[in-house]
């Protein structure tokens, strides 16, 4: 063989037996604040950005207001999207659909939708790539207090809506401009979930969304993971997870600020992911809860648990109280009190036709949730 030729064949050979390289982290953040970015005030929260920031997920949304509807909000919203385009090579994703409410209005979801692509048709150099949804049903009542057929109802929902979404934006256009990117926050245990409804499945959103933002932080009692990749990796190497994503779609994770020490710390966690999900031909980077967001959240604890009466039916309705901290049980007669700074607390329970009373709660530790035993109440006669 002549020399060349065995050279070009031992490169092939290197280039083919060595793991595929891992790119530099594509780091993606959620804006909360991105209206009052407008004019020169961009500067400051840019440079509070994680280094390596590709992508934000810009909220459009103030409460029940779509600021997309103020004509001149708008305005100054695209040219801030213009900016941070051609100044910092940062793609703005569209984030609308931040409320459950979403679920039964599909209609409205893509009113604010088509505003959203009339702004892009409007001035195509300065538009958003994509649009970022954030509708979580498992915080719902319903979610808690129902069984997997009443989960999968609400997954359903969540993907009729979705798919109401994607049908409604066009394809790439002939000139070659991109399709807008349709995105979704999801919780990081749809893989296991999955095993009980296969429509929660990732295979199941990739068939109307391009990227799963997995929310791989917020579990009850506080931050569980404090900066350990390990942790994290535990979660997130579930071939549930990553088994037949589409081409060309992928999987972005999740992480919070409250969650590490510093900004230090959570970047190395960073590198940690991008090397061993790195791996997964869907494996897009990661993203971060928030941008403004703080670090070092004090680890809590948190309980949860439920009310029967004799007869063991769960009760509703009734006031629990913690020192100077209210809850009360939903119509499944279920509660939760979060951010409990000690180890032990007095759990007072009353309400009408009930006798009211204290139950001490122990061995509680700070970034876990304690699932309590039913506590049994008296009803009055």
């Amino acid at each position: 063989m002549p020399i060349p030729r065995l050279l070009a064949a031992i490169v092939t050979l290197v280039l083919v037996g060595s793991p595929r390289p891992v790119a530099a982290a594509d780091i993606a953040a959620w804006v909360y604040d991105f209206p009052r970015w407008s004019g020169n005030q961009y500067e400051v929260p840019m440079a509070a950005l994680p280094p390596a920031t590709r992508q934000v997920y810009a909220s459009l949304e103030d409460g029940p207001r779509f600021l997309l509807d103020d004509e001149f909000r708008a305005g100054d919203i695209q040219r801030l999207v213009g900016a941070l385009r051609e100044r910092f090579g940062i793609a703005a994703h569209a984030m609308i659909l931040q409320d459950t409410r979403w679920l039964d209005e599909p209609g409205g979801a893509r009113e604010r939708l088509a505003r959203v692509l009339a702004l892009n048709r409007y001035a195509p150099d300065r538009a958003f790539a994509g649009v970022h949804v954030d509708v979580e049903p498992h915080t719902l009542e319903d979610w808690e207090c129902g069984g997997i057929p009443e989960r999968r109802g609400l997954v359903q929902k969540l993907q009729a809506l979705l798919a109401r979404l994607a049908s409604a934006i066009p394809p790439s256009a002939k000139d070659g401009g991109g399709r807008l990117r349709l995105s979704a926050a999801l919780p990081w245990w749809i893989g296991s979930l999955s095993a009980e409804i296969p429509e929660a499945s990732p295979r199941r959103f990739f068939e109307s969304l391009d990227e799963i933002v997995l929310m791989a932080y917020g579990d009850p009692g506080g931050p569980l993971v404090g900066g350990s990749g390990r942790a994290l990796r535990e979660r997130l190497e579930d071939g549930r997870l990553w088994r037949d994503v589409p081409a060309g779609k992928g999987i972005r994770i999740g992480l919070a600020t409250y969650e590490y020490a510093s900004a230090g710390d959570l970047l190395a966690t960073i590198r940690e992911l991008d090397k061993a999900l790195g791996r997964h031909a869907a494996y897009r980077g990661t993203a971060i809860f928030h941008a403004a967001g703080s670090y070092g959240a004090p680890l809590v604890a948190s309980i949860r648990g439920l009310v029967q009466d004799g007869a063991g039916q769960s009760v509703a309705g009734l006031r629990l109280k913690v020192g100077d901290r209210q809850a009360a049980t939903n119509r499944c007669g279920r509660f939760v009190f979060r951010d409990l700074p000690s180890s032990r607390v007095d759990l007072e329970v009353g309400g009408a036709g009930i006798r009211g009373i204290t139950v001490p709660v122990t061995g509680l530790t700070p970034g876990r949730e304690l699932e309590m035993a039913p506590i049994a109440v008296t009803r009055r006669p």
